[in-house]
């Protein structure tokens, strides 16, 4: 079967609702910490095009290569486990070293350098728990580990160029808004400088993403910041991509009316008020260019800088829309409004060496392809091209025209999945190349390679991390319940990836002493990845991992203790309920745990609402009314006030009150003078919780927006109401309503939070 770049099946993957499964299955992992991306796949036979090579594939088709790229989005390998592993130094020079040797890739797009720069520049919040985990993970790596400097070493070594892939906007968000809820993850600019963040037609709202680059002073600092980072870090260049990964816009018109915009759009309509005025269709399109000609400026200024030290600058435009920035993926437009990207003056100006179209349906990329590529080439500006099957004849024209494909190793098919083209049997298990053995141990996984397992788990010992980490999952598919302790010693790994590997596996096959085994292996690596694969594993144990459970809620060791505690959720979920709910319930209500066990165990707690009797909902209320109202812990508090919404329905009515007046009073402490720690965002929290209760909380939250004493309450249930954030959801609403709104509703704007 023959893959194309038009398979209605990628197209729909792409652009639909399949997309949005990609999407919601990262999030459930960051909600409950259940599933993970797919394994790799390997694809069938793939007609590939350009100069011949001697080499064949396992069906023995002579396989050819052609100029390609790579994008590396460590975030997501980072976060789903089954994805390649950059966890360490040895893990990343093996993949380059993949890529490199098979496909001869010649540049790496690194996002890593983007995480180097969250961690220097950034404040992240604890509040926000496996987002917080997720951060300590990365900080070990980056700082601990220097993945950073080992991608760029091996990429070196490979003769490969780095980029060093970032946001063109994206500079975290205020803390109530968040990417997945309320979640402090700002950077210090915004923090030091709101008033160079991009602002709403009344100067309140700030955009969650971007720093306006109307203002030459900010535009400065980034274009130091940058430099910095290329140089230190030994980058060949930087790519942008344009999209805010938040969801925090309400209109797409609604941000954009900063003084400087406001001032160059007035040259040209001197009569027209661009923050109060309709606008026609011209007039929107020059304040989008406006805003635009300002982007240009900034590019302009880094690039000057980038060319005196040898650098390369790329900029990624839309497929479908290349004329605008990026929408986040699945958005149906813009997270910074719509924001000019005048892609033709940047090339006949030289200040982009690079522009890369984003993937999209194929005749879209192909449309925006031709639209570029005349002009690319009359000025030397690379073109390059995201795409799923880079070796598609269709890539065929566009290469004679020095058009390199861009494969991204993050997604399940995209072309390079296979380690070596090598032809692939039972005696490549014993092959000298490492590539030939994990090529070997992944059609083992897949079915192709039918072996015994015994012959499998010889290759537990191998020299080789990617070996070793692939014949965990190749075990587990073969499900040999003599091979189970092989899995259990591979926890206690040297590196990571195949700790990880390992615990994830146990899901898929066990024994009794499987769950005591790895509880053990956390005291060892208690990181992100190692916890969701545990909580996975006894998750799926059930009542084999029980008892070791309700002992490790009280261990000594902080991993332990909460990926018991996460556990338990789960078997609770699964029909044990009787033996978990007192054991959640303790661990919620014990003032000398540590505060991010007892937030897991309140979550779970709210999360078993449906399985408990009306008698334990009213317990479990009345102890989250007490938590709120009393805890010394700000963490408890907020985990305390998202969990109350949920308990106003089943509450019987004459706790009803009591609910909301809790509810309330906490929300009144964010008022004037308010000096606690989450003064900027625990609002949201409490007042959506508020928001839940019905027409009682709304007409709680009414009373604090009218009253006039309290400046900050009134514009915190004006914000509430009127100005909605839920999480992972952009709660949109018609920009003549919005004004509306504002009109009716707003009080006095009291300044900034931060």
């Amino acid at each position: 079967m023959s893959v194309t770049c038009d398979r209605p099946e990628y197209e729909n993957f792409i652009m639909n609702d399949n997309i949005k499964n990609l999407d919601q299955l990262s999030r459930r992992e960051l909600m409950a910490v259940t599933g993970a991306l797919a394994a790799i796949a390997l694809l069938d036979s793939v007609p590939l095009i350009g100069a011949e090579d001697n080499t064949k594939n396992d069906q023995g088709k002579t396989l050819r290569s052609i100029p390609l790229q790579v994008f590396c989005g460590t975030g997501d390998h980072l976060w789903g486990r089954h994805l390649e592993p950059v966890d360490s130094p040895a893990t990343i020079k093996a993949m380059l070293e993949w890529m490199s040797e098979t496909y001869g890739i010649s540049r790496l797009y690194w996002r890593g350098g983007q995480t180097m720069m969250w961690a220097e520049h950034f404040r992240v919040g604890p509040e926000k728990l496996l987002a917080y985990d997720w951060t300590a993970w990365k900080h070990h790596l980056y700082h601990d580990l220097r993945i950073n400097e080992a991608a760029v070493s091996a990429a070196k070594a490979n003769d490969m160029e780095t980029f060093l892939y970032t946001g063109l906007f994206e500079f975290g968000v205020q803390p109530d808004i968040g990417v997945v809820g309320p979640y402090p993850f700002e950077d210090e600019i915004r923090r030091e400088h709101p008033e160079w963040c991009s602002v709403d037609r009344w100067g309140e709202r700030r955009c969650p993403g971007p720093i306006a680059f109307c203002y030459p002073e900010a535009r400065e600092k980034i274009v130091q910041r940058y430099v910095k980072n290329v140089e230190q870090f030994g980058y060949d260049g930087m790519c942008f991509y344009t999209y805010v990964e938040n969801c925090g816009i309400l209109y797409e018109d609604e941000f954009g009316f900063n003084q400087p915009i406001v001032e160059k759009f007035q040259d040209k309509y001197p009569d027209t008020d661009l923050r109060t005025s309709a606008l026609t269709e011209e007039q929107k399109q020059y304040w989008y260019a406006c805003r635009g000609e300002f982007v240009t400026e900034f590019l302009r200024e880094l690039h000057l800088e980038f060319s005196k030290r040898g650098k390369k600058l790329s900029v990624i435009l839309d497929a479908k829309d290349p004329d605008y920035v990026q929408p986040w993926w699945s958005q149906t437009f813009p997270g910074t409004g719509k924001i000019k990207m005048d892609w033709r003056r940047w090339v006949r100006d030289g200040i982009v060496d690079e522009l890369w179209v984003q993937l999209a349906p194929s005749q879209n990329q192909y449309e925006t392809l031709d639209l570029l590529r005349d002009e690319c080439q009359q000025h030397g500006v690379k073109l390059t091209v995201r795409a799923i099957d880079p070796f598609h004849e269709g890539w065929k024209p566009y290469l004679k025209s020095e058009v390199t494909p861009v494969a991204v190793i993050t997604w399940k098919r995209n072309g390079i999945e296979r380690v070596t083209h090598q032809e692939i049997d039972q005696r490549s298990l014993d092959s000298s190349d490492w590539k030939t053995r994990l090529q070997a141990q992944t059609e083992v996984e897949s079915g192709r390679l039918k072996i015994t397992s015994e012959r499998v788990a010889k290759l537990a010992k191998d020299p080789h991390v990617l070996v070793r980490r692939r014949t965990m999952y190749a075990l587990a598919a073969l499900k040999s319940a003599s091979q189970v302790s092989v899995i259990e010693d591979g926890m206690f790994d040297d590196e990571s990836s195949v700790r990880i590997a390992a615990a994830g596996a146990l899901a898929a096959i066990h024994r009794p002493e499987s769950a005591q085994r790895i509880l053990d292996a956390l005291v060892l690596d208690g990181f992100f990845q190692m916890k969701l694969a545990a909580v996975e594993a006894l998750s799926a144990m059930k009542e084999r991992s029980l008892p070791f459970l309700l002992t490790g809620a009280k261990s000594s060791n902080y991993a332990v203790r909460e990926v018991s505690v996460r556990s338990l959720y789960h078997l609770g979920k699964a029909g044990f309920i009787m033996e978990v709910f007192p054991a959640l319930m303790e661990s919620m209500e014990n003032g000398e745990e540590d505060e991010r066990v007892r937030c897991h165990a309140l979550e779970g707690v709210v999360g078993l609402r449906q399985e408990v009797n009306s008698k334990d909902r009213q317990r479990i209320a009345h102890r989250l009314i007490k938590l709120l109202s009393a805890d010394r812990s700000t963490q408890v508090q907020l985990q305390a006030a998202w969990g109350l919404g949920y308990f106003y329905v089943p509450t019987q009515e004459a706790d009803r009150e009591k609910l909301v007046n809790c509810l309330a009073d906490q929300f009144k402490k964010y008022g004037d003078n308010c000096r606690r720690s989450d003064a900027a965002f625990g609002w949201r929290l409490v007042g959506n919780s508020l928001l839940m209760c019905h027409e009682r909380g709304l007409k709680r939250l009414e009373s604090m927006r009218t009253q006039k004493t309290d400046k900050w309450l009134a514009w915190l249930a004006y914000e509430v109401v009127y100005l909605p954030h839920r999480q992972m959801k952009i709660s949109l609403i018609d920009e003549s309503e919005a004004i509306e709104r504002h009109e009716k509703y707003a009080p006095p704007f009291p300044g900034y939070r931060t």
